[in-house]
């Protein structure tokens, strides 16, 4: 018999199996195959984890006491003085026919509810992965966010404490030929001078190069502005052109 390649072969045979069904060379084929077989092997471990369980919850099912009778007489009638043997002994036969009767009853069952389910084994690797946690707190900074008055250009505004970098991130910026927008720290009192904190690059996101570490440079402006002045920056050193957003400068610490 060809097997190999039949899986409802294999399932039906692993479940006569363990019933007790299969007898004789068939049996002893049986086990052989299942020796060199591990997919064999497995049907037969699953069928028996399938009708055990079921074999105990149905109730014990007693023969007829004339057939205990009968068995009690023969093995009276035949068995020699000495000590009997296990199989000659009335208990095991008694405890084997409620075991076979409940196997019996529980294939039943199994055969007429429940599809075997094909369980397939899959090896696992663990991967161990370090990850580092993102900060759950933001570094001392200065931030800022200016608006144009009239809803045109957005700009937002950061810089670490000792970091000499500003980054910054602009919304409806229209940059105009000949033409560049230039970052300015205003004053805290009235009457001095802005300081140019440097050209804003022509995109919508970057850095530009403070003088000095942000908490030097930008610790004395409660106010940055942007002007349109000509192509790289003003020529005065102050604002020549039209200022198009302005906004608070807040410490965050």
């Amino acid at each position: 018999m060809n097997y190999r390649d039949k899986p409802d072969l294999q399932d039906r045979l692993a479940a006569e199996y363990v019933l007790g069904t299969l007898r004789g060379p068939a049996r002893l084929r049986f086990q052989a195959w299942m020796r060199e077989d591990a997919a064999l092997a497995r049907a037969v471990r699953e069928w028996e984890a399938r009708l055990a369980p079921m074999a105990d919850a149905l109730p014990e099912t007693r023969p007829p006491k004339r057939v205990w009778k009968a068995i009690e007489r023969r093995i009276a009638s035949s068995a020699p003085a000495a000590r009997p043997r296990l199989w000659e002994n009335l208990g095991f036969w008694r405890g084997w026919g409620l075991v076979a009767s409940g196997l019996a009853a529980a294939l039943v069952v199994a055969m007429a509810t429940q599809k075997p389910e094909v369980v397939e084994v899959v090896r696992t690797v663990e991967v161990v992965r370090t990850v580092e946690a993102p900060p759950t707190t933001m570094q001392p900074s200065y931030v800022a966010m200016l608006e144009d008055p009239k809803g045109g250009m957005k700009v937002m505004a950061y810089a670490a404490r000792q970091s000499d970098e500003l980054w910054f991130k602009v919304e409806g910026m229209e940059h105009k030929a000949g033409h560049s927008y230039e970052l300015w720290g205003l004053p805290a009192k009235p009457g001095e001078p802005p300081t140019s904190l440097g050209v804003l690059p022509a995109r919508e996101s970057g850095t530009i190069k403070l003088a000095a570490a942000a908490d030097k440079t930008l610790s004395d402006h409660p106010q940055l502005a942007i002007s349109i002045e000509p192509e790289g920056g003003s020529k005065t050193g102050l604002p020549t052109g039209p200022v198009v957003a302005r906004g608070e400068l807040m410490k965050f610490w």
